[in-house]
């Protein structure tokens, strides 16, 4: 149990006025466990107090943490039951990873417990202590390589789920896991979509070649978008390219402590906008990464988020011309206490194939 990260969680409980905490996601149990839990249709979960932690795990998959009570069921007509059983009768925070068909019977039958939804591990993992961030460094540096090594292998003729099959070996070959699905490499007119699916169109001069994608490897994820144009690139595809580049740069000097994380978004978009294209970018220029690929903090117009040290997030900027192109530029920003540092390093110039 990593109880700096517990201390951290039982703070934010205090605030939100809970005595209790029942965690099942899988990404926050490992945040504080270090043990990744699979419960597939099953009921795994964390109970947090003020003074004590207890687990309740499946007999198929058990995890038993230092300094944690560990009661392991075998009969799933018993996972409920023995979840109460470790409960106490308190106001209880829930997080967002418990099935509906465990949540709702829990809540009719603990009524006193007045039970709410709780971010109380999303927000305290928002803070990237020193050993995550050397992680996320570490996967960034990675798939750093597999860009360029993947990059060199793209020729006319091949397609995009070739291209994104080239990816997976290169990162099977780092010993990492690929984000859930393929890589999104999308080319031509599809790079015009900014969540293209991956298909089979092939590869002609001239066409943009977008590449999003990202790797898990010792629990955290990287996040990294380019794109590249085959045989040659247009007048409008460079200009197009430039602006987004500027708008990238423009929103990683916005990143600072102190920011709020609209600011980012506002110096990308006023590079973009500018230019005569803010029509064309079409999503928000943030995102957090860690344990997830999509975590806080989130760039929502609802959201003001304040950047504080240890803050990782990604930079994305697009610009997408329906039926004829888009360009993406994404990298992952950390924030640290006199700026940012930036863990994507392949070549962010344009790059002619």
């Amino acid at each position: 149990m990593n109880t700096t990260r517990l201390e951290r969680v039982r703070g934010l409980m205090r605030r939100r006025q809970l005595e209790q905490l029942i965690i099942t996601q899988p990404q926050s149990i490992y945040y504080l466990t270090g043990e990744w839990v699979a419960p597939m249709d099953r009921l795994d979960a964390l109970i947090i107090t003020g003074d004590d932690v207890r687990m309740l795990c499946y007999n198929l998959a058990v995890i038993e943490p230092e300094n944690c009570k560990t009661v392991i069921y075998s009969d799933m007509g018993r996972a409920l039951p023995c979840l109460m059983e470790l409960m106490e009768r308190v106001p209880t925070g829930i997080d967002g990873g418990m099935a509906a068909r465990f949540c709702l019977p829990l809540i009719e039958a603990m009524p006193e417990a007045r039970f709410t939804a709780s971010d109380c591990v999303d927000a305290a993992h928002m803070i990237k202590d020193a050993d995550e961030i050397e992680r996320l460094i570490y996967a960034s540096e990675l798939t750093d390589r597999v860009f360029r090594d993947s990059f060199a292998r793209i020729e006319a003729g091949m397609s995009e789920r070739e291209l994104a099959r080239v990816f997976c070996e290169r990162f099977e070959a780092e010993g990492a896991g690929v984000f859930p699905g393929l890589p999104m490499v999308a080319f031509g007119a599809n790079s015009a979509e900014p969540h293209a699916s991956t298909g089979t169109y092939r590869l002609q001069p001239g066409d943009a070649i977008m590449v999003d994608t990202g790797m898990r490897i010792n629990g955290y994820y990287s996040d990294t978008t380019r794109t590249a144009f085959l045989g040659s690139a247009s007048d409008r595809q460079r200009r197009v390219y430039d602006t987004v580049l500027r708008a990238n740069e423009a929103a990683i000097a916005a990143a600072r402590p102190g920011a709020l994380l609209s600011d980012v978004d506002r110096a990308a978009r006023e590079v973009i906008s500018r230019a005569g294209l803010g029509e064309f970018f079409t999503h928000k220029t943030s995102h957090g990464v860690g344990i997830d690929f999509h975590e806080l903090p989130t760039d929502r117009d609802d959201c003001a988020v304040v950047l504080e040290p240890g803050m990782a997030f990604s930079i994305e900027p697009g610009v997408y011309l329906p039926g004829e192109f888009g360009v993406r530029i994404e990298d992952l920003a950390i924030v640290t206490f006199s700026g940012n540092i930036i863990a994507t390093h392949c070549d962010k110039q344009i790059l002619v194939i």
